[in-house]
C-alpha cells in the first residue's frame, strides 16, 4: 500500500515535465525534420510524455477506476517505458559526470559562450552556475523517473487482469 501512495506521488511529480515536454514536442516538430539529428532526442523526449500519461491512465482508471484497460494499454506502457528508461539513465549518467567534473562543465560552458558570440549577454560564472543548477534538477528528475518506471513495472505484473478484456 505504501509503495502505491509513493507511485501516486511520483506519478503527479512527473506529470509537469509530461506536460513541459508535449509542448516542446508540438514546437520543435518541424525543425526536427528540418534537423535529423534532433529526432532522436525528440523521439525520447515524446516517449516520456506518453509514458507519464499512459502510467498515469493506468493509476486513474485501472487502480482508482478499477477498469479494463486492454492490450494497447499495456503495449503503450510497457514500451514507452522503455525508451523512458534509457533516457533516465543516459540523464543520470551525463548530470553525475558533470557534477562531478566541474572542470567539463567549465570547458562546456566556455564552448557555448564562444560559439554564441557576441549576442550571449550572460556571463560565464552565471551561466556555469545555471548549467549546474539545471543538471540537478534534471538528475532528480531522471532518478524519479527511473524510480517510477521500475515501480511501473512491477504492477504490470502484479495487475496483469487489468489489461485484459471484461468479458474474460
Amino acid at each position: 500500500m505504501m509503495k502505491l501512495t509513493i507511485y501516486r506521488i511520483l506519478s503527479f511529480l512527473l506529470l509537469p515535465m509530461a506536460i513541459l515536454f508535449s509542448i516542446a514536442i508540438l514546437l520543435l516538430i518541424r525543425a526536427a525534420f528540418a534537423n535529423p539529428a534532433m529526432l532522436l532526442p525528440l523521439f525520447l523526449i515524446a516517449c516520456i510524455a506518453i509514458y507519464t500519461f499512459a502510467s498515469l491512465n493506468f493509476l486513474i482508471r485501472g487502480f482508482d477506476g478499477k477498469k479494463f484497460l486492454g492490450k494497447s494499454s499495456k503495449d503503450w506502457l510497457r514500451v514507452n517505458a522503455i525508451a523512458s528508461t534509457v533516457f533516465s539513465l543516459l540523464m543520470i549518467t551525463q548530470c553525475t559526470i558533470f557534477l562531478m567534473h566541474p572542470e567539463m562543465l567549465q570547458q562546456i560552458t566556455a564552448q557555448a559562450k564562444e560559439n554564441a558570440g557576441a549576442e550571449f549577454k550572460m556571463n560565464k560564472a552565471d551561466f556555469e552556475n545555471y548549467i549546474r543548477i539545471t543538471s540537478y534538477f534534471f538528475l532528480v528528475y531522471a532518478i524519479v523517473l527511473f524510480i517510477h518506471i521500475m515501480l511501473s513495472f512491477q504492477y504490470l505484473k502484479k495487475y496483469a487482469y487489468l489489461f485484459q478484456n471484461e468479458k474474460k
